[in-house]
């Protein structure tokens, strides 16, 4: 299927506000992967890309095998809060089963997508084939307190099997000094107009920390 591209300028979901001068906002039919090696780095992803896609009037998921979902947090980050749902999902079918029922232009947010069974390559084309049709915005997120950090190619590898179906590709570690803290990121992969950020950073996310801690 061949079509013609267009150059208005498209609305997308920022993934947390203090990183989209590196790595700009989700666009539509997009996935990104993003591997977090600590509970604070997690939690900011997790409630500002939400925040951000209610912010924009997106209807959200949040889908994950654990329970690791909590609306008071939700509630510091955003105050619209009424148009997000919550699923359990334990294999990758059970996942695209569930992209098939959520509204069109929608946010997906999937937690610990590292331990679901049956990742399999073919699968994971299928999920992209939804996230097309459907025009999702999707953030595909595992936490985890093990990361080969000289490797980090082959962590994505290990952990999404098929990175290279993702625009994005994100590692998020969190440091604090003294009560201030910085978000450190490896970019891996972004769409081309970032490619230029290809590489490490580190930018103070103090505010968003704090509403996790308050």
């Amino acid at each position: 299927m061949f079509y013609k591209p267009t150059t208005k300028k498209e609305s997308g979901v920022a993934l947390i506000e203090e990183i989209s001068p590196l790595v700009g906002f989700i666009e539509e039919s997009s996935i990104a992967g993003v591997i977090t090696t600590d509970a604070i780095s997690h939690a900011v992803l997790q409630y500002s890309s939400l925040s951000n896609a209610l912010n924009a009037n997106k209807t959200a998921y949040h889908l994950e095998p654990t329970n690791g979902f909590s609306f008071e947090l939700l509630e510091k980050f955003s105050p619209t809060n009424d148009n997000i749902f919550l699923g359990k999902i334990y294999t990758l079918d059970e996942l695209i089963s569930a992209l098939e029922l959520v509204e069109e232009d929608s946010f997906i947010f999937v937690s610990n997508f590292g331990i679901l069974e049956g990742i399999a390559k073919e699968k994971l084309i299928d999920l992209r084939k939804i996230v097309d049709k459907k025009g999702l915005f999707m953030i595909i997120s595992h936490n985890t307190l093990e990361i080969n950090e000289l490797n980090l190619n082959a962590e994505f590898r290990r952990l999404f099997l098929t990175p290279e179906l993702f625009e994005y590709l994100l590692v998020l570690r969190t440091s604090g000094y003294r009560g201030h803290y910085r978000m450190n990121i490896s970019i891996l992969k972004t769409p081309p107009k970032f490619i230029k950020n290809i590489g490490e950073h580190s930018v103070p996310i103090d505010k968003k920390v704090k509403l996790i801690m308050v």
